[in-house]
């Protein structure tokens, strides 16, 4: 076995099932909505709640090779989920390269759940086929990765003061590159419920792999949407100011790093401008949805970034460049916004909206 391969196995031995030996490393508070934690290095981010489960901690592994890994759970459901990032042992660039890579963790992570079957603390293992599916990172100056599947189930065996308990458990493990790291997820899940629930748990499990695999496309996808903020701003009111929109909202909707409602209050701002100003209310939403992405996507800081006072501050700067366009056209409520957005209380504002006319109608 080539030393990268062993590095591979002694990193699997950690990350990927339970050593019976925990690593030693720090932990630390969970990313808060809108406020995920970033893995500056690679740029990965990983957000509060992924696949519905929330996140428990974030660990930082004393071994340099190990890395970080973000904890989620749902203990009403008995599932567990981790996503490990940590550097890949040798230069992973070209497709193949990284073919070969993600590859060689299935042999060690085989070895390494035989190995806790012999220990003792898994019994009646199945394993699944190894899966390698190639994708690309985006734009396409970010390169390639791929994923690397292999799912299991066993039946883990837990010892206590009253003798031991046999639970039937699945495990799905996925395994990409970013930018030289590894990004690993592993989710665990029971195996003991009808045909019904197993169906539901599946789709679980589906969900936080693909929520996963949306975080490692996220950096990409962040350059890209801060270009088209950028041309946005420049002429929000023009055709590609609006196709530049369209953009940054495509991106609002698959992220799983940001969490932005937009309810009737925003949705209905424009309504009294519509006679004069056709789509008014959908000109302000669109600067809405881009001044708060827009504000998600700068650097993580000590506090969650307040994403509807940034909305809001970019419908009152796209209202004042509607009035450009329509000279006399006024709206007492965007004139209300406006003030609000000055003094820093946009969300207050738009709460106390909500509560005094059902949304503004």
């Amino acid at each position: 076995m080539r030393t990268a391969s062993l590095t591979f196995v002694l990193m699997l031995w950690v990350c990927v099932c339970g050593a019976a030996t925990a690593a030693e490393g720090k932990a630390s508070a969970p990313p808060e909505t809108n406020l995920p934690w970033e893995h500056v290095e690679s740029g990965l981010r990983l957000p509060a709640e992924l696949g519905k489960m929330k996140a428990e901690q974030v660990f930082h592994y004393d071994e340099a090779a190990l890395g970080y890994s973000v904890r989620y759970s749902d203990a009403k459901a008995r599932l567990r989920g981790d996503v490990y990032v940590y550097p890949c042992p040798s230069k992973v660039t070209t497709a193949e390269e990284i073919k070969e890579a993600l590859r060689e963790t299935a042999g060690g992570a085989v070895w390494e759940v035989e190995e806790m079957e012999r220990r003792g603390h898994y019994k009646k293992l199945k394993k699944g086929k190894a899966e390698y599916q190639p994708f690309d990172l985006i734009p396409e100056k970010a390169g390639v990765s791929g994923m690397l599947s292999l799912p299991m189930e066993m039946t883990k065996v837990e010892h206590g003061e009253a003798g031991d308990v046999e639970v039937s458990v699945g495990s799905f493990l996925g395994i990409m590159v970013l930018k030289s790291y590894f990004v690993k997820v592993r989710i665990t899940y029971p195996l003991d419920g009808t045909e019904k629930e197993q169906a539901k748990v599946e789709e679980r499990v589906t969900d936080f792999v693909n929520q996963a695999r949306r975080c490692v496309l996220d950096p990409g996808l962040r350059d890209e949407a801060a270009v088209q903020i950028e041309k946005y701003r420049r002429d929000s009111l023009s055709e590609e100011g609006r196709e530049m929109a369209g953009g940054v909202y495509a991106y609002a909707e698959v992220t799983p790093i940001m969490k932005l409602t937009i309810d009737d209050t925003i949705a209905t701002l424009g309504d009294d401008l519509e006679k004069v100003y056709p789509k008014a209310s959908l000109e302000l939403v669109r600067a809405f949805i881009v001044g708060a992405v827009a504000e998600s996507l700068k650097k993580p800081g000590e506090k969650a970034p307040d994403l509807v006072q940034a909305g809001a501050a970019e419908m009152v700067r796209v209202f004042a460049a509607m009035q450009k366009e329509k000279p006399g056209l006024s709206s007492t409520r965007l004139t209300e916004l406006e003030t609000a957005v000055k003094e820093k209380r946009a969300a207050a504002w738009l709460k106390e909206q909500a509560k005094a006319g059902g949304g503004g109608r």
